[in-house]
This record gives structure tokens, sequence and C-alpha cells, in this order.
């Protein structure tokens, strides 16, 4: 980035002290997105933050954006770390559509581009920057953020910062000391799911002091219907698959498989099957994966079969199934991939195929993540012969047994900021334990997930104790509640399959979940033929010209002026402004 000649006129503060009073981001809430009021934790969080530095734990679906975005709108220059160069685009893509002026630098991003963004964000012609953590690599980037003062520093998917977390990713080790270069800023670090161990290891790394606040919301998620199907061998699961999807009727959905051939496979057949289907795996060229990505955001295709390398940044809220081929290590990951279904709180179903040998499968991959003491100190020879051991990780470790290496290497005093070489000695004191104990957690979380897979106790209750929250007995809408007696009087509950825990949402008064009437369903397919051909003409996801539960009630209440459209949820005045017309013209072309 081109060095920041002084600093903005008039903008000297590096911290929050404008109003951040609720009534004011409420108000916001409303006039911008079109949402009525606050849900789940969302009120704590912004309360908090007001206040202090804040680690916010909260499920997917449950709006962890909103709590930065309504303090950005407010005071401005919001610096938004995340970790995936999609989810940026998509996020920026939402917000725009929505009138909140954002914007991102990444590598998809021309010099001239990058330039022009960080250049809009410094001088204030944009509320919300996103990057990648290894963009605070660039010494003068950092200089530059801080010179024109960072008002709030919000951290996405903090628990990669966690080796206890379930997707440690050493490049941010290095936010502390980044927060630390910028003046120590507002701080606010968010994630879906976080126990005391990464709660922990968040808050220390990233230097709050002892006043930050941390909120802990519901993990529950009442929409998602979960089930588990026990297969004998490969091809009973893709039978299986191919039954069940012809049965979704071109609804949206993720299938996850293990490996990079077995998503190939699958692909192949679903394309046979004539489904509408694309794949997604690391051994996917960078921009293959993100056209794949795309295609999916903007309802170009319904299916994505992809390895687990498809999770952090899908953010697409209309997914209605996830089926999961294969079992993963451990709950905290089943329930992140699983919860890409229903964030837009509607019913969507969440299905682990389990095969006997996952848990061995499992187990294997646990070996591989936690290298032996031998391996660790050959990835520091090659460290310090000036070999850099990730580009031999084949040969070596594995990408997360590269983390595990490199994880000890830093705490044993080995690795300083910015992957710095403290020793060249080949004989340094390697303290290899974080290993043997994160190896531990990592076997104990594992004999979690087979109890999940082979339990007939309700689903629901099995994820809610897990992460240490009370639960019914019985939810009445997971298949082992669904088998029982007791279905017949629970399965009805709104809590069952309702909206997301604690949420305010407005009813949709008597808006059904799908179109009724024959006049209220050929409007709709109208209007969704509408929404997909706007999205691909301004080149942006479907969801962020507006969600299918706003199309349900245009369809149902049929708006006649700007006003009655004005009162459609979701739907704030940026997007009355930019869409209200089209929208207002099918409906009154219907009625005639």
């Amino acid at each position: 980035m081109p060095p920041l000649q002084g600093r903005p006129p008039g903008d000297p503060i590096t911290t929050i002290d404008e109003d951040l009073s609720l009534e004011r981001m409420r108000s916001f809430l409303q006039e911008k997105f079109g949402f009525p009021d606050f849900r789940g934790g969302q009120e704590r969080v912004l309360t908090a933050l007001g206040q202090n530095d804040v680690l916010a734990v909260m499920p997917t679906g449950s709006g962890k954006s909103m709590c930065y975005v309504l303090p950005a709108l407010i005071t401005s220059r919001t610096l938004v770390v995340s970790p995936l160069i999609a989810l940026m685009q998509d996020q920026v893509e939402s917000l725009t559509a929505a009138g909140v002026p954002a914007a991102f630098i990444n590598s998809t991003l021309s010099r001239e581009e990058q330039n022009k963004n960080y250049r809009d964000f410094i001088y204030g012609r944009v509320n919300l920057l996103y990057v990648a953590p290894e963009r605070f690599t660039n010494q003068m980037f950092v200089d530059g953020l801080r010179k024109a003062g960072i008002r709030l520093l919000a951290i996405d998917e903090a628990h990669c910062m966690s080796q206890w977390g379930h997707d440690f990713r050493p490049d941010y080790l290095r936010l502390g000391a980044v927060r630390e270069r910028l003046g120590s800023p507002r701080t606010l670090a968010l994630t879906g799911t976080a126990d005391p161990k990464v709660q922990a290891d968040i808050t220390r790394n990233l230097g709050l002091n002892d006043t930050a606040t941390t909120v802990v919301t519901s993990v529950d998620r009442p929409n998602l219907q979960f089930r588990v199907v026990t297969i004998s061998w490969a091809d009973e699961g893709v039978e299986w698959l191919l039954n069940y999807l012809r049965g979704k009727q071109g609804a949206t959905g993720i299938v996850y498989a293990r490996t990079r051939q077995s998503v190939d496979d699958m692909v192949n057949v679903l394309a046979d099957a004539g489904l509408s289907v694309a794949g997604y795996h690391a051994g996917m060229l960078s921009e293959e994966r993100a056209r794949v990505q795309r295609l999916f955001m903007r309802d170009e295709i319904s299916i994505v079969v992809a390895t687990n390398a498809f999770g952090m940044g899908v953010d697409k809220p209309d997914v209605r199934f996830v089926v999961h081929m294969n079992m993963p290590g451990r709950i905290e990951a089943y329930y992140q991939e699983a919860g890409r279904a229903g964030r837009d709180g509607e019913p969507a179903q969440c299905v682990l195929l389990f095969h006997p040998d996952d848990e061995s499968s499992q187990q294997w991959f646990i070996d591989r993540a936690h290298p032996s003491d031998e391996t660790v100190r050959s990835i520091w020879f090659q460290m310090i012969s000036g070999t850099d051991a990730a580009t031999n990780l084949g040969n070596v470790a594995g990408q997360d047994g590269y983390a595990s290496a490199f994880n000890a290497l830093r705490n044993s005093g080995l690795i300083g900021e910015n992957r710095a070489l403290v020793s060249q000695n080949p004989a340094a004191a390697i303290d290899t334990e974080s290993i043997r104990a994160h190896q531990r957690h990592a076997e104990e979380r594992l004999m979690r997930m087979v109890g999940y897979a082979k339990s007939f106790e309700c689903r629901r209750k099995l994820i809610l104790n897990y992460f240490g929250e009370e639960a019914p007995e019985r939810c009445g809408a997971c298949d082992n509640c669904l088998k029982s007696p007791a279905a017949a009087t629970t399965s009805a509950s709104p809590r069952a399959m309702g909206s997301p825990s604690g949420s305010l949402q407005r009813p949709l008064q008597g808006v059904p979940s799908s179109p009724g009437g024959l006049s209220e369903k050929e409007l709709y397919a109208l209007l969704a033929q509408w929404r997909l051909d706007r999205a691909r003409t301004d080149g942006v996801a479907a969801y962020a010209v507006c969600s299918p539960k706003a199309l349900r009630e245009i369809a149902f209440i049929q708006p006649q002026d700007s006003d009655t459209l004005a009162g459609i949820w979701g739907f704030g005045a940026a997007r009355v402004d930019r869409y209200g017309a089209d929208i207002l013209a099918i409906v009154n072309a219907r009625r005639q």
C-alpha cells in the first residue's frame, strides 16, 4: 500500500466514543436492513461493546455480523478480519445492496483497486474494510491504518487462533501483535462455537484485558432437524443420497464427503442423475473454487459436493439441507458444517450417514494431525536450513500436522512474530507436550462424536449438552424423537422447528412457509425468477438482492406502493430504492 500522507483532518480518535445507544442502532437496523428488532445475543453484545472489548460466542445464523456492522454505521472506520476471500466479497455485496459503504482488500483485486479501497477506508468514504490476516505482514499497510485511527477491530472466526479450536490457523496468531500496533482499538472477537479453553486462548492471544466481556449465547438452532442414517457400505450411502435428493426438487443443499476423490466421484454420479451440482475441494485451483462458490451463492447450481474445505465463508441463508456422507471427527466441526443449513431461520435438514469404519478413519486423521517428536524435529531442521516446511507438507506432516508442529515450536520460544526464527540451533529444546495434550483432547472429542452417531437419545439434547446447555429430553423433531411414542405430542411444538432461539423477529402475520394459492404460487415464481435475473445482472449473490422469505411475504401481501413494500421483512430503504420499482411492476402486472 502507498504510505498515508498525514492523518485525515479532524479525525484523531482510535476508540469508540460516539453515541452507541441501542436505540440508535435499532433505528439503523430497521431503516437500513428492514429488521424490526435485535435477535439472539445481538443486544447483549452491542450493549457490552459500548463499554468494553467483547468476545462473542454466537451460533451460525444468529446475526453475528450485525454486531460490528451497526456500530460501524455510527463510528465508521471498522476493520474486519475475515479468513476467506469469497466471504468478504459476499458480505460486501450484501452490505452494499443495503446501502452500507463497505469494501475489501484481497488478492482478487488489482493493485489499483486495492489502493482505492484502502484510501476510501482511510478517509472515511467507506465504513467497513474486510481483510485477511496475512495482509498484516505489510508493515506500511498497518502503519497507515494506525495513523488513520481504527475505531473498531472485528475478528471473525476467532476460534482460528486457538490450538484447541477445530480450525486452528497460525496466521491468526499474529493478530494480538497487530492489534497492539494499531493502538489497541476497541475489539470484537466473534466465533460460532468456543468452549472455555478456546475462549481463554482467544482473549489471551489477542491481549484483551481483564475487563473484556464474554457473551455466550445458546447454540440451539431449533429450525434444524437432525438425523443419522447407518449404512453398511459406501454404495448404500450413494443410493440413499440419490433417493433423498430426488425428493428435494431443486432445493439448495451441501453434501460433505471425506476425500477429494470421493467428491469428484459423487459429482459425476449426481450430474449423471440430472442434478444441478458442482464439486469443491482443496485440490482445485483457487479460481475454480471461487467460481463454484459464486455459482452456488447466485443460485446457478443447487448442490455443492465438498470436503470440509467448503466451510467458513459459506454465508448462504437459504440452504435447505446438509448431508454428511462420512462422520466428522468432533461435534464442533459437525455442528458448524451442518449449521450452514437454515441460516434464514426456516426449517432445514441435517443428515449424517454413519459407517462403522468412520471411527478408525477419523483416528487416522488425528494421528496425522499430531506429528511425532521426530517429525517436529524434522520440520525444525527444514526451517533453520532455509527450507519452508509448508512447501513439503506431503513429505513431512500434512497441513494439520504442520500447524501443530508450528504451535509447539512457537510455544517453545523458537518462532516469533511473523514466523521469524528466534534460534538457529538444530538441537534446540522443543516442548511437544502441547501436541500430545491436543491429541488426547481430539481423541476424547472423537468418542463424543461416535456417541452422537450411535445414540438413541434426542439428537438436539446431545448437542446442547455437549456445549454445556440444558435441554428437554425430547425436541420432537430429530429422527430419534420422531421414532418415540411421545413424538406425536412434541413434534408440533414451536420450539421444534421454529425460528432461532431467542430471536426477536416480526411474525409474518400469517404468511405461510411456502406459497399457498395458485395466484400466489405463480407470483412467487415470477418474483424468484426476477431475483435470479437481477442477481446475475448485478453480479451478486441472489440473497444479496433479497431473501426467499421476503419474496414469500411479497407474494402473500402483494404490496401496491413503496410504503407497503418498506414494511416487508428485510426491506430497508436502500432495497426499496434499488428494487422497489421492479417488484411493484411485477406485482401490479400480475394483478391485472
